[in-house]
């Protein structure tokens, strides 16, 4: 029912609709206006701000009875690097022994670190991804569009902005550590000429259809405007001379870990809470 791409992500150039009496408007002009005011937003949000998280979003790991360990994530905003907020409104969780069952052995395999590139003897590793999406909601009649000539024709009544959750493998063998998000903005207590150098050569753009050059935190294929929100370490057992082609199993006895702290995050100054945040520890357990 929806097959429109968000017109966000080919940078349309800021064109509002201009009004008159006796202007017939049409389907697309009603887009365009939305587009205007939410490119402008989405712009004025990555210039000043970046991406990555704004408040919330901590994920917590399964707790220790849970058979289908549950990953969960809060509520909580984050801005991709298009400049898209990205709200959870509710907590979701991400049932892990599932999602373990129904992946390929190879990308399991291939995702498989040990010791001590993670805390358990051996542990599959994946990364946690926020990423912006549009959804269809409810349906309203329309006049069919395209070589139809339907009178029935219905049209999604909504566009609700949801944002998706996403576990990532991460195939990066070596002895080298997993790529992880790099922050170059100088610190507060920069230089002038450092902070004008970062201002000057800051300005991202855009390739052809809105593609984005992947980060370093980025596995490449994957959603390059996607936020990165933890890393999870999910304990397995596979002997070290196994054949090739063995599956590794899940290692219940062994707390899965999540680490918070390598997000990227937005922290402004001076910010009024009112309260107290909640306090946990970064990685987890």
């Amino acid at each position: 029912m929806n097959d429109l791409p968000d017109p966000l992500l080919a940078r349309p150039a800021p064109e509002r609709v201009n009004y008159a009496t006796g202007v017939l408007l049409d389907a697309q002009d009603f887009r365009d206006e939305q587009t205007y005011h939410r490119g402008r937003l989405a712009r004025a949000l990555s210039a000043l701000h970046g991406h990555g998280t704004v408040a919330g979003l901590r994920v917590l790991p399964p707790a220790t009875d849970d058979a289908e360990l549950e990953l969960h994530v809060a509520p909580g905003l984050a801005l991709d690097r298009h400049g898209r907020l990205m709200e959870l409104q509710a907590p979701w969780c991400i049932r892990l022994a599932r999602w373990f069952a129904a992946a390929a052995t190879a990308d399991l395999v291939a995702a498989l670190h040990r010791a001590p590139r993670v805390a358990p003897p051996a542990a599959v590793v994946v990364d946690v991804f926020l990423s912006a999406a549009d959804c269809a909601r409810a349906k309203t009649p329309a006049f069919a569009s395209g070589p139809f000539a339907a009178l029935d024709a219905v049209v999604p009544a909504r566009l609700a902005e949801t944002p998706v959750l996403e576990l990532v493998p991460r195939a990066e063998g070596g002895p080298d550590p997993i790529p992880s998000p790099r922050n170059f903005w100088p610190a507060a207590d920069a230089s002038d000429e450092d902070k004008l150098i970062a201002v000057l050569g800051s300005f991202e753009t855009a390739g052809q259809d809105g593609a984005l050059d992947p980060l370093t935190e980025h596995v490449v294929g994957r959603e390059a405007s996607a936020v990165l929100l933890a890393r999870v370490a999910i304990p397995v057992t596979l002997a070290e001379d196994a054949p090739s082609g063995t599956r590794p199993a899940l290692d219940m006895t062994q707390r899965v870990s999540v680490d918070n702290a390598l997000r990227p995050f937005v922290f402004l100054p001076g910010k009024w809470l009112g309260r107290a945040p909640d306090a946990a520890p970064l990685v987890q357990p």
